[in-house]
């Protein structure tokens, strides 16, 4: 298995970085903050403009049916640059759902074609155990999208009407908390278990793309400012404690990356050790991104806990996403299906 990018996988990966810095640059992330609905709805049409929505999709449904590495990619920048839309989930679920099925149910073809055309997203809701649901993406005019596994197979996806949204703790995100979800329509996905496992585990990758993106942004403007900020006639990025613990930081978030692209090639492949390089994928980012963000905050000192700079930005966005990963299986339950594949 070759760990190397492709060629067009390079120009895809440059392109969404192009992009996203001039389009959408962590300033603009900043005025996401208290910008209105329509704002953001513009941008989600630059998106779809972009194809990158339904870039999982088939051709025939306006997708251009690419791979989940290629999916990695454009996440990981959306997460550098701070998104302020559920663009991760989005790309993740419905597209990819209809990569699976032959053929595409008629219900299913009209849920993503307006994710496609780039009239209106999915604000995605994680549903808890006592019947609530955490919702990101929450807008008006953003229909409330569920997914739960309602037994082994099948995926139950429930379309729920738009809810406004307010600033969670990634204030760059609008979320909204439900107590309940009134469901205008609702779709069971008949899948073979292992295809719905894998939905799910692509899903938790991507997310897990958009943290690695958000911690190497923080590491970057960690490493700039150890070269610029000067403690004893010297910059602080020349003491052993700061530039080891960058170094630290930097493997982390590369292992993270290598972890993921094995991951993303083993889902496509439908590989054996899929759900394995998965897990380990997921391990590795949570932990890696978590580790980076903190120390990016310490580097920069008193600086890193002000509102002015960036770098509390990408700490609440790892949090946050950290927080919806562990929220579907904790480290503690990765580690022991871990141990249960490899006792096999």
């Amino acid at each position: 298995m070759s760990f190397d990018l492709t060629e067009a996988q390079c120009l895809l990966r440059d392109a969404a970085q192009r992009y996203f810095s001039e389009r959408h640059p962590v300033s603009r992330a900043r005025q996401a903050c208290n910008a209105p609905a329509a704002a953001r709805h513009e941008l989600w049409k630059e998106l779809a403009e972009q194809g990158w929505p339904a870039m999982l999709a088939p051709d025939d449904l306006g997708g251009s049916a690419l791979g989940t590495l290629d999916a990695w990619l454009v996440a990981q920048e959306a997460g550098r640059h701070l998104v302020g839309l559920p663009l991760v989930a989005n790309m993740a679920l419905l597209p990819a759902l209809c990569t699976q099925l032959d053929p595409v149910p008629p219900a299913l073809r009209n849920w993503l074609a307006p994710l496609a055309a780039g009239s209106a997203w999915y604000a995605m809701a994680s549903l808890r155990s006592d019947g609530t649901a955490f919702v990101e993406g929450a807008a008006a005019g953003a229909p409330v999208l569920a997914c739960e596994r309602v037994e082994p197979g099948v995926l139950r996806l429930m379309r729920c009407a738009p809810l406004s949204g307010s600033q969670g703790l990634d204030p760059t995100m609008p979320v909204a908390l439900a107590p309940r979800l009134d469901s205008l329509e609702e779709l069971d996905v008949e899948l073979p278990p292992r295809a719905c496992d894998d939905a799910l585990s692509r899903l938790r990758l991507l997310r897990a793309a958009e943290m690695v993106g958000a911690a190497d942004a923080a590491l970057q403007a960690a490493s700039q400012y150890a070269t610029q900020r000067r403690q004893f006639d010297r910059p602080i990025g020349a003491n052993q404690a700061v530039k080891h613990r960058l170094a630290d930081d930097w493997m982390a978030l590369d292992d993270a990356r290598l972890a993921a692209r094995h991951a993303a090639q083993a889902l496509d492949e439908g590989a054996a050790d899929a759900e394995r390089a998965c897990l380990a994928a997921q391990l590795l980012a949570v932990d890696g991104a978590r580790r980076t963000v903190q120390g990016a905050i310490q580097v920069h000192g008193a600086m890193g806990i002000t509102w002015e700079c960036d770098v509390h930005l990408y700490l609440k966005r790892v949090l946050r996403l950290a927080a919806l990963l562990e929220a579907e299986i904790t480290q503690a339950d990765a580690l022991d299906r871990l141990w249960d594949i490899a006792a096999v």
